[in-house]
């Protein structure tokens, strides 16, 4: 699975229709805290994976979840 693949996909279901890059700030998507940690906790279920609380304060774009997502993975 590709997380960024999974990410997109999720937000395209949330009704964004902005053109989406890693670069999206998850702000300028209307993707306001409450979204973005219904969305985090969904892919830790989804992977069996926990983010620590002090890494979900730095995630601002779609590359921040990426790559928090598949540090953990590794």
């Amino acid at each position: 699975m590709k997380i960024y693949d999974e990410i997109i996909k999720t937000l395209k279901a949330r009704g964004v229709k902005q053109s989406l890059t890693k670069n999206s700030r998850f702000q300028d998507l209307g993707i306001d805290s409450l979204d973005l940690m219904d969305m985090v906790i969904k892919m830790e279920k989804q992977l069996n994976i926990r983010i620590a609380d002090e890494d979900l304060l730095t995630i601002k774009t779609i590359g921040d979840l990426t790559n928090a997502l598949e540090k953990l993975l590794k």
